[in-house]
């Protein structure tokens, strides 16, 4: 399968470089157009328009995300749609609600690829981490309460 890795390759890198632009664009103010970019990132994620994946439920979107892919594939797939880059802008325009709900979005996203996808990763248990000072745990739904004893067990 190595036409499929060089396109997941190839993928994954214009996805960092999305990202990238994500965080220039908020770093400098420009909230709206980082908004669009962070969608453009997703559609590119899930290789179509974000009416057809966005009214499914998450576990679902981890699931097309998932699809057809290996497990390392899937893991680096979710791990790009944790895009907490959006809870950040939220809060830089102080819409705490919304920043609330994708720092959830986003930390539900990250603990099924730790407990499903991922041996013992440092890198990972970072980012949980600093989602969680964003996502509190008594701020949080049972499912990601849940996943977090889980992880702890």
């Amino acid at each position: 399968m190595p036409a499929q890795e060089d396109y997941i390759e190839r993928h994954i890198a214009i996805l960092v470089r999305l990202i990238a632009q994500i965080v220039t664009l908020r770093l400098s103010g420009k909230i709206e157009e980082a908004a669009a970019v962070m969608m453009q990132a997703q559609e590119k994620l899930f290789g179509c328009p974000a009416s057809d994946f966005a009214v499914l439920p998450l576990d679902d979107q981890l699931n097309l995300l998932a699809r057809g892919m290996s497990p390392e594939q899937a893991r680096e797939k979710m791990v790009g749609y944790a895009l907490r880059e959006a809870g950040v802008s939220y809060l830089e325009q102080d819409r705490k609600e919304l920043a609330a709900g994708a720092f959830k979005t986003a930390l539900h996203i990250l603990l099924v690829v730790s407990l499903n996808y991922s041996g013992r990763d440092d890198a990972l248990a970072d980012l949980i981490r600093s989602t969680l000072a964003n996502a509190p745990v008594e701020q949080v739904d049972a499912p990601i309460r849940e996943m977090l004893e889980a992880m702890a067990s």
